[in-house]
C-alpha cells in the first residue's frame, strides 16, 4: 500500500469519526437515530429543551436547580429525588447526579440535614436496608461516615440506646414465642 493511498485512507476514517461526534456548545453531542434523522444526545447535566425532527437537531439547555441528567441522553432532565423519612441528604442534588441519601444511623454531624432531620430525634430509624425504598428512588450511601472523635459521649449514648432497643426486641420475640408455645401445649 503506498504512502498516499494509507494518507487517504486516514482521512476517510478520521472524517467518519468526526461525523460521530459533533461539538457545539462547548460540550460533545453522540448521535442517535430518531426515524431516518441522526440526532444528537444532551451531555450529563443538560436535558432535551426540544426534540430533534426534520431538518432540526436536538436542543439541549442546562439543568435547573431541583433536576439532573446522569448521562448522554435523549430526554428531559429528571426531577431530583428527596430523602423519604429516617434519611438525610448526604450528597445534595447536582446537573449531574441524582441526591444520594443516607440513613439517621449512619451519623454525620457535620451535616446540615442530618442535623435538621435526626440528631436530637428519639433515634429509632428505619436500618439502612430498610430505608433503601423510601428514598423516592433516590441512591443511598453504603459506607459508613467517617467521624471525629468529638462525638465519643454521644456515640456513646446512641449505641447503649441501640443495645437496649435490641434487647428489648429479644425479649419481647421471646415473650410471643413463649406465649405460641403454650398455646399449642395440650392441658
Amino acid at each position: 500500500m503506498t504512502l498516499d493511498r494509507m494518507s487517504a485512507m486516514c482521512i476517510v476514517l478520521l472524517f467518519a469519526i468526526s461525523s460521530l461526534i459533533e461539538v457545539g456548545e462547548g460540550r460533545a453531542h453522540l448521535r442517535h437515530h430518531r426515524g431516518d434523522s441522526h440526532c444528537s444526545r444532551c451531555a450529563p447535566g443538560w436535558g432535551v429543551l426540544e426534540p430533534c425532527g426534520r431538518g432540526r437537531d436536538t436542543v439541549c439547555a442546562e439543568c435547573q436547580p431541583g433536576t439532573y441528567s446522569p448521562h448522554h441522553g435523549s430526554q428531559p432532565c429528571w426531577i431530583c429525588s428527596r430523602c423519604g423519612p429516617g434519611l438525610y441528604e448526604a450528597r445534595h442534588c447536582n446537573p449531574s447526579a441524582d441526591t444520594l441519601c443516607d440513613s439517621c444511623h449512619r451519623r454525620a454531624p457535620n451535616n446540615a440535614d442530618y442535623r435538621r432531620k435526626c440528631a436530637g430525634s428519639p433515634g429509632v430509624f428505619l436500618a439502612p436496608e430498610d430505608a433503601r425504598d423510601t428514598g423516592e428512588q433516590s441512591e443511598l450511601v453504603n459506607e459508613d461516615s467517617v467521624d471525629g472523635d468529638e462525638e465519643g459521649v454521644d456515640e456513646e449514648k446512641d449505641r447503649e440506646g441501640r443495645e437496649r432497643l435490641l434487647w428489648e426486641d429479644a425479649q419481647a420475640q421471646m415473650r410471643e414465642d413463649e406465649g405460641k408455645s403454650n398455646a399449642l401445649r395440650p392441658e
